[in-house]
């Protein structure tokens, strides 16, 4: 225990350390990030094109790697990309959002 870093620790204090870097799993364990060497690396996959810095684990192992930007979302949501909304052209193909459209009052 005295080896972890300082996020490691404190998920390991949150979450307890049955199974501690064997098994991880980021919906039954606490998320959180810890830096990657730097050595060459390759692109985030989040929409960024920014280099990989940061890696998401879960009870002591690497899940992911992502950006900074990206690593916080993981450790926040679960999700590495942003989470899309649908457009207006989306909306009105959405079988759906057209159902509600035409019981509205008003609305076409």
């Amino acid at each position: 225990m005295n080896q972890l870093s300082r996020q490691a620790l404190a998920a390991a204090m949150k979450g307890g350390t049955q199974g501690w870097g064997q098994h991880g799993s980021s919906h039954d364990h606490v998320r959180y990030c810890e830096p990657l060497p730097k050595t060459s690396r390759a692109r985030c996959f989040c929409g960024c094109e920014l280099r990989k810095t940061h890696r998401g684990m879960a009870n002591g192992v690497a899940l992911t790697s992502a950006c900074e930007l990206g690593i916080a979302r993981w450790v926040r949501t679960g999700q590495v990309r942003p989470a899309s909304t649908k457009s207006n052209s989306q909306a009105s193909r959405d079988p759906h959002t057209a159902e509600i459209n035409k019981s509205a009052p008003g609305r076409g």
